[in-house]
């Protein structure tokens, strides 16, 4: 294997084989490998076995002389992918015995391929936030530790300091999202959630609150809508003629598979965070999840909808699956020792974290502050992690802060990146962030060995078909261009990763493959790999022996060819909204789902019809984005450039493609807010008044 070139194992078309533990396992295609995954995650531990959490009050002196909290902080340290000890390892291999899937005395236990980790601590309003540098970020690989930091209120302080003590319960929980690679059969379906029995199940499964909703831990919904997949509730509806007739054994599996990915899918339009339930308990901690508590959005069954999302597989793709924990549980049993009380006029917390990276060897940071305490030089390994600081200063907000950080990577060629911070702890300076994963370029390779537009999971001589993958990358921050060589089978995916120039200058990828299918050599030229591609495709066709690069920058047909479908699935389920619009009530309108659509650039948008307007006030619309009269049913093509909340309610800025601009009105009903973080392309329907906005679809770029 190469220096920067990873083979991706992924879970066989056979998937689960059980549970152990705190563990669950999967098959493999691999002789004798079993992939393991934590089912929820674990406090971290230092070199002396402590768990990695560090709960800091800031105390004031009242005019009485008693002390009072103001406030705090706290780090919190968690392990995602825990190694099995050796008493789970006995259990496992005793489980792979009995179903005869590998040899118990040569079996070796892999952890699941994962990627794509996000991760989010929810905490009460009223206890505190989550720092946003560290909270809703991507991970990466959600392998190895993760680091939290929360900013405590006085409430959520003192709620802190007396469930360390005491073992009260904590209000919060974590939650970890990610993706693992998963070989599936050509094949799709239609999951039809079906609302109002939905509504009608969960209402007598879950508990009611005090404030009228319905809620339960995540292992009770993760149950529920097992349950519902079962009584039909959760309807899963195979396309064309389904699996094949070798396969059909596969099919409670697929179907187990399909609801889970849109439970996926659908969590968060049918469900919230609810970490504080008052008078309710913290959720169970068994099960796939961990325990945190989720509310149903649905009061009532008028509320429900009906939801149709229809999934597609291609070969290889990546499955999106959840971990979550309270932090009731997480922080059973914790030692008191964690707990710090320090007066906040004199003496504050500086912390640096550094995110983990599967590339990374080591991080060597330089902390230096104008005055409170000598200078620090802690070292990170790959792992990541955080270190907490207790600087005295008669004015903690004039200490400034230098952090000069070096990423040295595990690859020899690769070079050592250097970076600088440096801030007030007024500005944000007691909390320096480490992000080792920004200097870090990652793509995933595919082959795919196709028979026309259907792709052909058993080649005719499987052994032997295989290519050579060459990749290489270069730029200006690099003395030599680096390269590396590995071999690439329809079996399993493999993982480029380059450094990127922490200047922000732009390098070059590129890659070539050769090798043997079907008997006869191929050969596939170079090609670079755009700057921000994803996903990278070799085709091999069996029948006219061509081979062909693909990625998302070639131009490719839109319907009937699996090239275009694996390039808008980018090696992940293809999903379409099929969900049906509800009329006939303003709480009907949903959120804005993606549906696949042409890349911005290849769209002939209609040019918007301005023969009804006078040309002044068309000029007008061109300039300021004017509120323009709309007619009923009006249907308009653009792509939005952010929201204005005003006195006369929320509006939606669009431009059009030649160039005007639309201040669309939306109804004050609905949370439009996730138009804020990036543009979109968008079609709107305007309601029958002309007035508002009916309908938004948002189209997928490919």
């Amino acid at each position: 294997m190469g220096t920067f070139l990873t083979e991706s194992v992924p879970v066989s078309l056979s998937g689960a084989l059980g549970s152990v533990g705190s563990y669950n396992l999967f098959n493999c295609d691999q002789p004798n490998v079993v992939l393991y995954v934590a089912r929820q995650p674990r406090l971290m531990l230092d070199e002396r076995g402590k768990p990695g959490v560090a709960v800091t009050t800031y105390t004031t002196q009242q005019t009485d002389g008693s002390l009072k909290i103001t406030g705090g902080s706290a780090t919190i340290g968690i392990n995602t992918t825990p190694e099995m000890d050796a008493a789970t390892i006995d259990q496992a291999k005793a489980l792979v015995a009995r179903q005869g899937t590998a040899d118990p005395n040569q079996v070796r236990f892999l952890p699941l391929t994962t990627q794509k980790g996000k991760a989010l601590l929810n905490l009460p309003t009223m206890s505190g936030a989550a720092d946003k540098a560290h909270n809703e970020r991507d991970v990466g690989t959600p392998g190895g530790s993760l680091s939290f930091l929360a900013n405590l209120t006085e409430v959520g302080a003192l709620e802190w300091a007396q469930g360390i003590k005491t073992g009260k319960a904590i209000s919060g929980d974590i939650t970890i999202s990610y993706e693992y690679l998963r070989r599936l059969p050509d094949v799709g379906a239609e999951v039809h959630v079906h609302g109002s029995r939905i509504f009608e199940h969960l209402s007598a499964a879950l508990d009611v609150s005090y404030n009228g909703f319905f809620y339960g831990g995540s292992a009770k919904l993760e149950a529920a809508w097992n349950d519902m997949t079962r009584n039909g509730a959760v309807e899963v509806v195979f396309l064309g003629q389904g699996l094949p007739p070798d396969q059909e054994q596969m099919r409670q599996e697929m179907v187990k598979t399909f609801s889970q990915q849109a439970m996926q899918i659908l969590f968060d339009q049918i469900f919230a965070p609810m970490p504080q339930v008052a008078p309710a308990e913290p959720g169970h901690t068994s099960g796939v999840f961990g325990g945190a508590n989720f509310a149903l959005k649905w009061q009532r069954s008028s509320d429900a909808i009906e939801m149709t999302q229809r999934i597609e597989f291609h070969g290889t793709a990546w499955l999106t699956q959840s971990m979550d924990i309270s932090l009731a549980a997480l922080f059973s049993g914790l030692d008191p020792a964690c707990l710090s009380e320090i007066p906040a006029q004199a003496a504050f917390d500086s912390v640096v974290l550094v995110d983990p990276d599967d590339q990374l060897s080591s991080a060597s940071v330089s902390l230096i502050w104008s005055g409170g305490r000598p200078p620090e030089a802690p070292v990170f390994g790959k792992e990541g992690g955080n270190k907490r600081y207790t600087v005295v200063s008669t004015n903690p907000g004039d200490v400034v802060v230098d952090c000069i950080t070096k990423l040295n990577y595990e690859a020899a060629k690769w070079p050592v990146v250097t970076s600088t911070q440096k801030a007030a702890v007024r500005d944000g300076g007691n909390n320096m962030v480490i992000k080792s994963s920004a200097s870090v370029g990652r793509t995933d390779l595919y082959l795919f060995v196709v028979d026309g537009n259907k792709v052909v999971y058993n080649p005719t001589s499987p052994v032997e078909d295989f290519l050579v993958v060459n990749v290489s990358y270069e730029g200006p921050h690099l003395s030599t261009p680096l390269r590396d060589s590995a071999r690439l089978d329809p079996a399993s995916p493999l993982f480029f990763a380059y450094p990127l120039d922490i200047q922000g200058r732009s390098g070059t990828a590129k890659f070539s493959a050769f090798g043997q299918i079907g008997g006869r050599l191929r050969r596939a030229p170079e090609k670079v790999i755009p700057p921000d591609e994803v996903s990278v495709f070799v085709l091999v066709d069996v029948t006219t022996g061509d081979v062909r690069l693909i990625t998302k920058e070639d131009q490719l047909p839109e319907t009937g060819d699996v090239a275009a479908a694996l390039v808008r699935a980018q090696g992940r389920p293809l999903v379409t909204d099929l969900t049906p619009h509800k009329a006939g009530s303003e709480t009907s309108h949903r959120p804005p789902k993606p549906v696949p659509y042409p890349r911005p650039e290849a769209l002939h948008r209609p040019r918007p019809d301005t023969s009804h307007r006078p040309a002044a006030e068309a000029q007008q619309a061109h300039t300021n984005g004017s509120p323009v009269a709309s007619r009923p049913r009006e249907t308009i093509r653009g792509w939005t450039m952010g929201m204005e909340y005003g006195p006369n309610g929320t509006s939606l800025l669009v431009r059009i493609s030649d160039g005007t601009s639309r201040r669309i009105r939306l109804r004050p009903t609905e949370d439009w807010s996730s138009f804020e973080k990036e543009s979109r392309d968008v079609e709107i329907v305007f309601d029958s008044s002309g007035e508002y906005a009916d309908t938004i679809r948002t189209m997928l770029t490919v």
